[in-house]
């Protein structure tokens, strides 16, 4: 699905910049990351922990979206959106995360452990990057 048809099928709508919400989905991003980083992760819930950590890219990718005017529906639609907004969104290595967690939530996928943890550290790295970069003005005066 290309952006345009995003727009036209209503996954992507303008709305106001809420800064509240912003602040908001950057703290539970952040919750979500350490309840990653603190868990006891083995190979029998390690996809359960890669899917949490895709949660909390997705909620930074989200508040980057509602501070740039827009609100996305669908995961699809936010890279594609994202690869429009950003000069330098890697929609290749997003799509990749997206890929494994949908096969675990939609599909019932298991992750190998090893492979599971390189998805959690490429899930929080893109997180980090991108959360310093385009939202560093929310997280640094969260008044």
């Amino acid at each position: 699905m290309d952006l345009n048809e995003c727009y036209e099928k209503g996954f992507i709508k303008k709305v106001e910049i809420d800064r509240g919400v912003i602040i908001s989905l950057i703290e539970m991003a952040d919750i979500k990351e350490l309840a990653v980083n603190t868990a006891k992760i083995d190979a029998i819930n390690i996809s359960a922990y890669v899917s949490l950590a895709y949660d909390s890219l997705r909620e930074i990718l989200e508040a980057i979206c509602i501070s740039k005017g827009h609100k996305v529906m669908s995961h699809l639609c936010m890279g594609e959106l994202l690869v429009d907004l950003l000069n330098d969104f890697d929609y290749g290595s997003f799509d990749r995360l997206r890929y494994a967690r949908n096969g675990i939530n939609y599909y019932g996928n298991k992750v190998d452990y090893e492979q599971g943890l390189i998805l959690i550290k490429k899930m929080f790295d893109m997180k980090d990057l991108l959360s310093n970069k385009y939202l560093k003005e929310f997280f640094m005066n969260k008044k």
